[in-house]
């Protein structure tokens, strides 16, 4: 919705608005806590919001406080995990997730160094979590879960089909969301295929949508 580290332009988050009034459902999937994206929804002034926060490993109804889990990194497994980042990494800091581990270095500099050190951890190889790399942290979460699972739960709890639901993402991560939708817009290159169409930026791509209702 916005380039990292800018703010949601009035812009965006008006179109988003009128786009639920005319009856369609926002729904917010990203790496972030599900809470999160909860008060970021009510800050844009999304009054029905459904979100799904960690890559699709919590889904969350705000409203009704309705939540779902999907797969999670045992407590005690994470917490290993981060005994042993801090070790190499003192200053990093972690995202408060119910499902998976996010580290993220104070210095970004160190992100690639962060990234080899997660993927020689013991509990990361023998259990064959999957790593996500950022330019400003990496994550750590369970196999089974994604995004795409995510809609797929999401799509399950509307009553909706594929050609239902429009997609907007802008990395590798949202790929598997592809599966869910016959309309994936992806903002940038990050992914550039058949059955993907590009824009620029978000306010292009949120264009298309509203000349197509």
């Amino acid at each position: 919705m916005a380039p990292t580290d800018d703010p949601i332009t009035a812009q965006v988050a008006c179109k988003l608005r009128s786009l639920e009034r005319q009856g369609i459902r926002i729904v917010f999937i990203s790496g972030r806590t599900a809470s999160y994206l909860a008060g970021l929804a009510r800050g844009i002034g999304i009054c029905q919001p459904l979100v799904a926060g960690e890559n699709g490993g919590v889904i969350f109804e705000p409203l009704r406080k309705w939540e779902k889990k999907l797969e999670a990194i045992p407590h005690q497994i994470g917490e290993v995990m981060k005994q042993d980042l801090l070790k190499k990494f003192p200053d990093l800091w972690f995202q408060p997730n119910q499902t998976m581990l996010t580290a993220a270095p104070k210095d970004f500099s160190t992100v690639n160094l962060l990234y080899q050190a997660v993927q020689a951890l013991e509990p990361v190889k023998r259990n064959k979590y999957k790593i996500n790399r950022y330019d400003d942290c990496v994550e750590v979460m369970p196999k089974e879960n994604s995004k795409g699972r995510a809609l797929a739960v999401v799509k399950e709890i509307l009553g909706i089909r594929s050609e239902e639901v429009i997609v907007f993402g802008n990395t590798i991560v949202d790929l598997p969301m592809k599966d869910e939708t016959n309309d994936f817009l992806m903002i940038g290159d990050a992914a550039v295929a058949e059955g993907i169409s590009n824009y620029p930026c978000i306010e292009e791509a949120l264009d298309y949508l509203e000349s197509n209702l």
